[in-house]
């Protein structure tokens, strides 16, 4: 039997000396063979790398180092348990549950306290911790476990880890790794070990770091069969000694005699190679045979340089420094904005690389990033972009099961609802997923008609009062769940009418079809209501997992598709019932537990999609998933992100006391970073958040990244003796439309068309091209008849109805989540329509005390006393302005006036209505906006054109803040004429008139002003902080340059504005 050892800088290497010892048959041909990596990942590989060498893979096991131990011990001892009860999944349940047993002890008093102050989900989430702490205490201080079954101390202030300790092996029972161990190196002194249970013969690939207890087993196995050890090295000499400068300098300083035995060698080495140092340290220590595989980098670009100097142990800052061409690229660096523009940039340089080297392929190339859900939709949205007709095929792999699979996310929420608000956007959310608006009838376009249902309802959170009252707060049904539902099934059974029945004010707007979408909406919302009684009280885990099924049936309508996302509900409940059996944790928990640990489950484990599923791999930066690639690329090197830093919490014994072969989170990211250097076998890509998005300023990278640039100005200079990094280091634009992308000489390039263009019009030299640039044509003969309404529409804003109804262009409002928050205020509009009614009441004798029961009921007074006193304190406001506009009120009838006016072949059509003997009289309760006192104007020439004998065509309008007439004109024909020429234009090209800039124009232009002061008024009113005029969408379309106002823009407020002020009186 033996320990064989083989050592290369290149893995394929030793995965084809791997093929070679598997191409000598085993004595048994049906035995499979074993081989033990550390990462799923690492195993498809080699799978794929071994169908190659040997044809095919197959009858091949590739367990995990932690799996295969307990399989080679019960092959070598008997009685061995079946369930590990020590397993790290089980380990927290068995913490969890003699917590809470041993609390009340001596030495538990910070327990005690925790357990008193927090609740049941953060009991669990300590209770993992110190499981944590257990589990690696198993691994890396067997002798303390040992000490403490024996009744004895092992450290100082290990009191209750001990005794915890103590009380869950007398509970389980059951052996663990560490009496296991002790017991086959017992059975192995005595002689009676035999390899019958082993495999006759074990390979170990590709691993970079095992527990001393794992390599001393591994030792053993050597004695009994056939062993074969791959490991990836990236140095040829003996590095066992060479420490990194800050160690060396701090061994210096505390006068340490090792300071003079220890060497720093190769810095890169020495600073990123601590673990891999360690554990070929502790390799060696088990006297294998050795064959060394090491094949130098054959290039003499600056990553086989670097990666030579690795190689070969040396410093090549010692030696005169080397030249780096800049047209070298196979070490490159990147600084972004964002993440998102590090994925653009990085899609653009690999479109260089494969149109530079036609022989690479999507497949030879692997990124890598600390932070896979936070770059996952970016990859996907970048990569995805075929619209240049460069689509780069590729996979993500190890984006967590939430983000990858919706209905999971889903499930999770559902099980959150019950005593939460049930906010309208929550609930909105799940009907958002097709397969839970299936289940209860709903299809995809019911969804924007429900939300505007809740909307009008006022719909905000809460199932009812009842909600209200549980969370301490006055139980009012206002604004909830079952009065917004209570409206709209009123509002459908009965006629529309402004009352109450029985304090339910109707819903108007739901009749025909659109009941069954409002039955789907009362279906959904019950069943998440009755969430509250099946997911109340506590349960043990295996009555929980009764539940699930159940729930899934109610909600979910899934697909073939989708139900294995369902699927993996299922399984992941009963694996977490499967791990508390283990522990034999027989207790009752809430389902705010079940929902922490399947989130977890979820949120940490790998989703579906598969390491290495073609085209370009995208996936985590994690150890041991360093294979090589023709291109190696490392996006998001953020400083503070990657190397990754533990803190462990301050129970842990192990902290403080380090010991080699101890695993560390910064020491494996540093470690695997070596790795990936050495595995990239033509280009090193690496990128970084370095530049601020808000104010541009400079943000370090990763400590990682800095190390490598450091060495490499270390070490080279370019072909003008300067420094590499200053050129290696590329500063990105924060937008990828930036002209430097596309100017000839420029050292950026990219491959988007899309952005070119985009890129031609924000450029300085390149003028902003309008959307209507030239006038359209002329519309068809049926536009020269337009009616009144019409045209008060058309000058209301006249860029809007050009594009919405010459060219079909619709604008909406972004679209924002529904307010969720209880009324404190009423909304502009609603204000001005609930005083319209007060003004009208009042007007008619009536009081307006009605109003407040149907406002409330419509759920748009605050709550409450403060409710009243604002309905109060308006119902003064309007009474007071009621008599005001009494005084101006048209006594006897009113007559609706029939208007027919040709100008030019335009036909001007329509009726004016509420015209009294003395004209026209109206009000609004707020001041007159710009664009309607334009409205009005047009109303006014209309007035005038259609007045007949007995009536004064003359306007009155009353607002907050002042009296307007516009008293009779005898050249009404000729402006109204003036106006639909403007109409007809206006058709064909954008008007530049502003109703808001051109009456501050006109204004001071009538008042004497000069027009620089004039177009410094107007430029306010369109561009400047307080709700400007050019923050309207279709302004902005129309006329993307902001300085507009200008030549046509101040012949036509003087046109337009100028003639209405001359006409206008203001008392």
């Amino acid at each position: 039997m033996m320990l064989q050892l083989y050592q290369s800088n290149r893995l394929e290497i030793l995965a084809d000396r791997l093929a070679q010892v598997l191409a000598t048959p085993q004595d048994d041909p049906f035995a499979p063979e074993t081989v033990v990596v550390q990462h799923q990942g690492m195993g498809r590989w080699l799978s794929l790398r071994l169908a190659d060498r040997l044809g095919v893979c197959a009858n091949m096991r590739f367990p995990m180092p932690a799996g295969f131990i307990w399989e080679m011990l019960e092959g070598l001892l008997d009685d061995v348990p079946e369930q590990n009860h020590f397993a790290p999944q089980a380990l927290p349940w068995a913490v969890y549950q003699h917590l809470d047993m041993l609390k009340g002890e001596d030495g538990f008093d910070g327990i005690r306290t925790y357990y008193e102050h927090n609740g049941e989900v953060e009991r669990f989430q300590l209770s993992q911790q110190i499981a944590g702490c257990l589990d690696q205490y198993l691994v890396y201080r067997p002798q303390w476990v040992s000490t403490w079954e024996r009744g004895q101390q092992a450290v100082e202030g290990d009191e209750w880890q001990a005794q915890l300790w103590r009380s869950i092996s007398r509970r389980c029972g059951g052996e663990h790794w560490v009496s296991l161990q002790k017991r086959l190196f017992n059975k192995a002194q005595q002689g009676g070990l035999n390899s019958e249970g082993l495999p006759s013969r074990i390979a170990l690939f590709g691993v970079s770091s095992l527990s001393p207890g794992y390599l001393n087993l591994l030792g053993l196995l050597g004695e009994l069969t056939e062993a074969h050890l791959f490991l990836l090295n990236p140095c040829q000499e003996h590095w066992g000694e060479i420490v990194s400068e800050s160690d060396r300098l701090k061994q210096e300083s505390d006068e340490s005699e090792e300071a003079f035995y220890f060497d720093v060698g190769n810095p890169l080495l020495g600073s990123l190679g601590k673990q891999g140092r360690d554990f070929f340290n502790m390799i060696l220590e088990l006297d294998p045979g050795s064959e060394d595989l090491f094949v130098p980098p054959t290039g003499n670009n600056l990553l086989h340089g670097v990666q030579q100097d690795i190689l070969y142990l040396q410093d090549a800052g010692d030696l005169p420094p080397g030249v780096w061409r800049k047209d070298d690229d196979s070490i490159s660096v990147h600084a972004c904005h964002s993440p998102m523009r590090e994925v653009e940039v990085l899609r653009d340089r690999l479109l260089d690389l494969f149109q530079r080297h036609p022989d690479l392929t999507p497949s030879d190339v692997l990124v890598m990033t600390p932070d896979m859900d936070t770059y996952a939709p970016y990859v996907e949205s970048v990569f995805s972009e075929s619209g240049d007709g460069a689509r780069i095929p590729f996979s993500i792999a190890d984006r967590s099961a939430v983000s990858e699979l919706p209905l999971l996310e889903v499930f999770l929420r559902l099980l959150e609802m019950p005593g939460g608000r049930y906010d309208v956007n929550s609930m909105l959310a799940l009907l958002e997923v097709r397969a839970v608006a299936a289940r209860f009838g709903l299809a995809d376009g019911d969804l924007p008609m429900i939300t505007e249902w809740l909307e009008q309802a006022e719909v905000r959170w809460g199932k009812d009062a009842g909600t209200r009252k549980a969370l301490g707060l006055p139980e009012t049904g206002q604004n909830s769940w079952q009065a917004g539902l209570d409206r709209m099934l009123l509002g459908y059974a009965m006629p529309p009418e402004d009352a109450l029945f029985q304090d339910v004010l109707p819903f108007d707007g739901i009749e025909g079809s659109n009941a069954q979408v409002l039955g789907g909406l009362k279906a959904f919302a019950d069943e998440v209501f009755r969430l509250e009684s099946l997911l109340k009280g506590a349960r043990t885990l295996e009555q929980w997992a009764q539940s699930i099924p159940m729930l899934l049936e109610r909600f979910f309508l899934a697909t073939e598709e989708e139900e294995y996302q369902l699927q993996s509900i299922r399984t992941a409940v009963a694996e977490i019932v499967e791990s508390t059996a283990t522990a034999e944790f027989d207790g009752r928990v809430t389902i705010d537990l079940l929902g922490y640990l399947l989130r977890e489950r979820f949120e940490t484990g790998g989703g579906h999609s598969p390491f290495l599923g073609g085209g370009v791999t995208f996936c985590a930066l994690t150890p041991m998933r360093s294979l090589p690639f023709e291109v190696v690329c490392i996006i998001g090197m953020n400083d503070g992100q990657y190397p990754r830093d533990r803190r462990p919490p301050g129970f842990d014994l192990m902290s403080g006391r380090h010991r080699i072969g101890d695993r560390s989170r910064r020491a494996d990211d540093r470690y695997l970073f070596l790795e990936s250097l050495v595995s990239a076998r033509q280009v090193l890509y690496l990128s970084f958040v370095g530049q601020d998005i808000r104010d541009n300023s400079p943000i370090p990278p990763s400590v990682l990244l800095s190390e490598l640039l450091d060495y490499i100005d270390r070490t080279h200079r370019d072909e003008a003796g300067e420094l590499p990094s200053r050129t290696l280091l590329v500063k990105h634009p924060i937008q990828p439309f930036s002209p430097r992308y596309f100017q000839s000489g420029s050292d950026l390039f990219s491959y988007s068309e899309l952005m070119c263009r985009a890129a031609g019009v924000v450029s300085d030299s390149v003028p902003i091209r309008h959307l209507v640039s030239e006038a359209l044509p002329e519309p068809e003969d049926e536009w020269r008849r337009v009616e009144l309404a019409e045209l008060l529409y058309f000058y209301a804003n006249p860029s809007r109805y050009l594009l919405r109804n010459r060219l079909g262009i619709t604008l909406r409002a972004d679209e924002s989540l529904l307010e969720t928050r209880d009324p404190f205020e009423l909304a502009y509009f609603q204000q001005s329509e609930l005083m319209h009614g007060m003004v009208e009441r009042a007007l008619e004798g009536e009081s307006a005390e009605a109003l407040l029961g149907l406002e409330q009921a419509a759920g748009q007074l605050p709550h409450g006393v403060y409710g009243e006193q604002l309905f109060e304190r308006l119902n003064a406001q309007s009474r007071r302005f009621a008599e005001g506009v009494a005084t101006y009120q048209a006594d006897g009838e009113t007559v609706t006036l029939e208007l027919d006016f040709s100008h030019d072949s335009v036909r001007l059509m329509g009726k004016i209505s509420d015209v009294g003997p003395s004209g026209r009289f109206g009000y609004s309760v707020n001041r007159l906006p710009d664009s309607r006192l334009l409205q009005l104007w047009v109303e006014h020439l209309a007035l005038n054109l259609a007045a007949e004998g007995g009536i004064t065509p003359q306007t009155l309008w009353l607002d907050s803040e002042e009296l307007i007439r516009f008293a009779p004109i005898d050249n009404a024909p000729e402006l109204m004429g003036q106006l639909l020429s403007l109409y007809w234009q206006g058709l064909s090209m954008p008007l530049r008139l502003f109703p808001k800039s051109s009456r501050r124009y006109a204004e001071k232009l009538q008042k004497g002003n000069e027009l620089e002061k004039c177009l410094e008024e107007a430029q306010r009113r369109w561009c400047g902080k307080h709700f400007p005029e050019f923050d309207d969408a279709y302004y902005r379309l129309a006329f993307p340059d902001a300085d507009v106002l200008s030549g046509e823009f101040m012949a036509l407020s003087e046109q337009v504005f100028g003639t209405l002020l001359a006409h206008m009186e203001v008392q």
